[in-house]
């Protein structure tokens, strides 16, 4: 059932059957009358990243074995409700429940005052291999 409503908001749907079988990583789903709204996916060490800028800054901060946010996705009509922030908050309980003292995740610029807003700092910024720009931001657990 899931695999039916998860392309919706996340495309990669092999990644997120990934993600549930292991016992590394959480995916949490915001559901509303059987429909998903948002979903988010989280391990409990996301590292290294891949890129060489950014597991320096994870490094430099201590936070290279921490937990990370690797994703978060609301359906468009159901954004500016409190869905992403209450799935970013149950994805750090997660986090801290085992033993985790930070979260980092990777955002595009233009989500930067979202995460600020629940308490994740830029720590540095990247670019991949299309030379699209992404910010690191930790938050303390």
């Amino acid at each position: 059932m899931v695999k039916k409503h998860l392309p919706s908001v996340c495309p990669d749907v092999n990644y997120i059957e990934k993600m549930l079988e292991s016992r590394e990583a959480i995916v949490i789903l915001a559901k509303e009358s059987g429909d998903i709204l948002g979903v988010v996916g989280g391990w409990l060490e996301g590292t290294p990243s891949g890129y060489e800028v950014e597991d320096a800054n994870l490094k430099q901060y201590s936070a290279y074995h921490e937990a990370h946010l690797d994703w978060i996705a609301v359906r468009e009509e159901h954004r500016e409700k409190g869905i992403g922030a209450n799935l970013i908050e149950k994805v750090c309980i997660w986090a801290k429940e085992n033993g985790k003292e930070k979260i980092w995740t990777e955002v595009s610029p233009e989500t930067i005052a979202f995460y600020q807003k629940h308490g994740f700092q830029d720590i540095g910024r990247f670019q991949d291999e299309k030379r699209e720009e992404y910010v690191t931001m930790l938050k303390q657990l």
